[in-house]
């Protein structure tokens, strides 16, 4: 198939939904041409290709201002739809496509959704990194209408096929939309099926991408609430990029924390620490970190949101805190040997591999 693939960031190993278009763009391509448009910010590296495969057509500023503009000019759709539309692209992708001849149309995430609305008779897939009804629907009231409102304008546009990362999601599109979604997994790259536990170390670890409020919110209600009450002798690893000066510079004091910020292989340190610590008051979807942790064969402490859309036949390493006296009883509490952890980690990785989509492709194909 020849593809014309969008998306609104760098493939990359900097976060989760990069990391999944990397490792997407990298299956795809062995037996797919891949024309790419992406977003990136002036201080982002550029995309390296992973072979003759992918070429890379366009690559788009990307901005606050540029962001602001876009949302003014689409006052009908909640931004969310509308921050990285662009008349001059869509002017661009539409000559591309007629010279071109390609078979599918890949929007990944909602973000570029809106663009397929002009490619009506075009194969089109979204990738739903998370739907944005249940994103956004924590907050209710009128925000949460004008999401539902936009999303469901857009998603039932004709030719499109909708894949999500949960069987949760799947099932709230086609209550909330009425629509057929499908439930793919997340790649799961070579260093985390390469990472062993060999020494658990007294260490608990936090990773995420920390610009997110869903995820500093919680980093720093843990700091604020739980670890004055750890004993000191007990370490901490804070990865990801993102943190807040003031909050790093914070941490930093701590004798036992540390802040490695960007890692190129965090998966070790996740494997041969005590569990990941996992907080999270806001967001939907299933968190990559969470799905990534326990593939290292790693307990994860979290509380309902951490886990949603997470199969419960994972539940033994899942060990859900709802409040601080909680988390303080599952940290006392933990103990896996590393057999345990082993054999956890085969199971859960055979488990969930089984979905790609390379192979809905071959269906759609067909």
């Amino acid at each position: 198939m020849r593809i014309l693939f969008l998306t609104p960031y760098v493939p990359s190993d900097r976060a989760g939904g990069e990391k999944f278009t990397k490792l997407l763009l990298e299956d795809l391509s062995k037996n797919n041409q891949i024309d790419l448009v992406y977003y990136k910010y002036s201080f982002d590296k550029e995309y390296v290709c992973p072979n003759e495969n992918v070429r890379v057509l366009k690559v788009c500023k990307n901005s606050t201002m540029v962001k602001l503009w876009n949302c003014l000019k689409h006052p009908m759709l909640h931004p969310t739809f509308s921050i990285r539309f662009s008349y001059r692209l869509l002017c661009f992708l539409k000559k591309q496509w007629k010279q071109n001849d390609y078979d599918l149309l890949y929007l990944d995430h909602s973000q570029m959704l809106l663009y397929g609305k002009y490619f009506p008779k075009a194969k089109k897939i979204l990738m739903s990194h998370d739907v944005m009804a249940e994103r956004f629907g924590h907050k209710g009231g009128a925000i949460a209408r004008f999401v539902r409102l936009s999303e469901g304008r857009l998603m039932h546009m004709p030719n499109l096929n909708i894949f999500t990362f949960s069987q949760k999601d799947v099932d709230i599109v086609n209550a909330t939309y009425g629509l057929q979604a499908y439930f793919t997994n997340f790649y799961m790259d070579e260093n985390i099926v390469n990472a062993v536990t060999r020494k658990v170390e007294n260490r608990f670890v936090f990773f995420g991408k920390w610009k997110r409020p869903d995820n500093f919110d919680g980093l720093k209600w843990f700091f604020d609430n739980v670890y004055p009450c750890r004993p000191k002798e007990e370490g901490y690893a804070i990865i990801g990029i993102g943190l807040p000066d003031d909050f790093k510079a914070y941490v930093e004091s701590l004798p036992n924390v540390e802040y490695l910020g960007f890692v190129d292989n965090p998966y070790e340190i996740i494997a041969n620490s005590k569990a990941v610590v996992s907080p999270i008051f806001s967001g939907a979807g299933v968190k990559v970190k969470v799905v990534e942790s326990l593939a290292c064969g790693t307990p994860v402490i979290g509380n309902e949101l951490a886990f949603e859309g997470i199969s419960a036949e994972f539940s033994k390493f899942m060990l859900l805190a709802k409040s601080k006296d909680e988390y303080i009883e599952k940290m006392d509490s933990l103990v896996i040997e590393s057999a345990e952890r082993k054999e956890f980690k085969e199971m859960f990785l055979k488990n969930y591999r089984s979905r790609s989509i390379p192979v809905y492709l071959k269906e759609l194909k067909n």
